[in-house]
């Protein structure tokens, strides 16, 4: 499940808290509790410090940009909420310099294009990596060392997340599996899922169904299921996602294998319900200025998700991008036009376009 801006905030003042108040060790579950409570009531009695306000503005501008205006039909209304984003966002920066996602958010709305935000990603990337080692060496605590180990790295995560999803937009897929495989590199549970962003970009680099195979044997341990669900399984095992599955149905369509690319569909359409509505429309929905938008894994929102980010895959095709794309082959399909008939559905029309690439 990607970052989600609430809960990380709601940690970040937990273990401020803890710190003010002496708390060890760190597994204190009446504070933590007390704190939980706090948060939900009212935030702002939890924080302290020019940080503490730092990342809670984040949290707020990232409630507001990634889960509330791209559902708001009022354009003034809407503009009214981005200009307040930006203000909390620059706001953030003069509270704390260091708060590099309030740094890069503000990046990503004031940017005139999509590349020159990833031409800033690329360029500022090594200032963040500087500061994160600092951070690491100067943690003489354990407060400071557990939020070393976990909640200080997220930024960088996300940085990295970014550039891997921004990079795949600009078709620089070499430059968005390189961010990805970094990203995994630095956290191999994959908490930001940058797992996602390189299937898609080895599935247009051309890579074989076997090589994708062979990406998640590299990075198991991304594809493992939650905890709890390891614990009640002999040989645990994630069922494959909407990302994955689409990689998959890709390369198929690519080496002509349309039966495999049947298939791949069918299971994608097996593993999510109410699909075929999703299929035929594959609405493009903004990208998450935060990190990849927060939806329940499974859900009908993480396959339009998915089918979003996937959009340089679904118009390539073998032919004009009108007539020919993946996107009419997956739209136009038996199992998809079957369901559509059987909800007594009108589509629309479908998006079409053009996906450059440097490869």
């Amino acid at each position: 499940m990607a970052f989600d801006p609430v809960q990380e905030d709601c940690l970040r003042l937990t273990l401020e808290t803890l710190r003010r108040e002496h708390v060890f060790p760190l597994e204190n579950e009446a504070v933590v509790q007390r704190c939980m409570s706090a948060y939900q009531t009212d935030p702002a009695q939890l924080i302290v410090h020019d940080r503490d306000r730092s990342f809670h503005l984040v949290a707020v501008a990232t409630e507001a940009v990634d889960y509330r205006i791209p559902f708001i039909a009022d354009d003034a209304e809407a503009e009214r909420l981005t200009v307040q984003a930006e203000h909390q966002l620059q706001e953030a920066c003069d509270l704390d310099p260091g708060n590099w996602d309030a740094r890069r958010m503000l990046v990503a709305l004031g940017a005139a294009s999509n590349d020159e935000y990833v031409a800033y990603l690329i360029d500022y990337r090594s200032d963040l990596e500087r500061d994160l080692e600092r951070m690491r060496g100067a943690a003489a605590d354990p407060y400071d060392r557990e939020f070393a180990l976990d909640l200080g790295r997220r930024p960088y995560l996300r940085w990295l997340g970014a550039l891997a999803t921004h990079a795949l937009i600009a078709g620089k897929y070499r430059l968005a599996l390189s961010a990805a495989e970094d990203c995994l590199a630095a956290a191999p549970d994959d908490p930001g899922e940058a797992r996602h962003t390189a299937e898609l970009a080895l599935a247009k680099l051309e890579a074989t169904r076997e090589e994708l195979a062979q990406f998640r044997r590299a990075h198991a341990s991304a594809y493992l299921p939650p905890v709890p669900f390891r614990r009640r399984q002999a040989k645990p095992e994630r069922p494959l996602d909407a990302w994955s599955l689409i990689a998959e149905l890709a390369c198929a369509y690519h080496d002509l294998d349309f039966a495999g690319a049947t298939r791949s569909l069918r299971t994608l359409m097996r593993t999510y319900a109410r699909t075929a509505q999703p299929l035929y429309y594959q609405a493009e929905f903004p990208e998450g200025i935060f990190a990849r938008v927060h939806v329940m894994p499974g859900s009908e929102d993480e396959l339009i998700l998915a089918l979003s980010e996937a959009t340089p895959l679904l118009q390539e095709g073998l032919g004009a991008p009108d007539n020919a794309s993946l996107a009419t082959w997956i739209a136009t399909h038996p199992l998809v036009q079957e369901e559509l008939a059987s909800l007594d559905a009108a589509p629309g029309p479908l998006r079409h376009g053009s996906m450059g690439g440097d490869n």
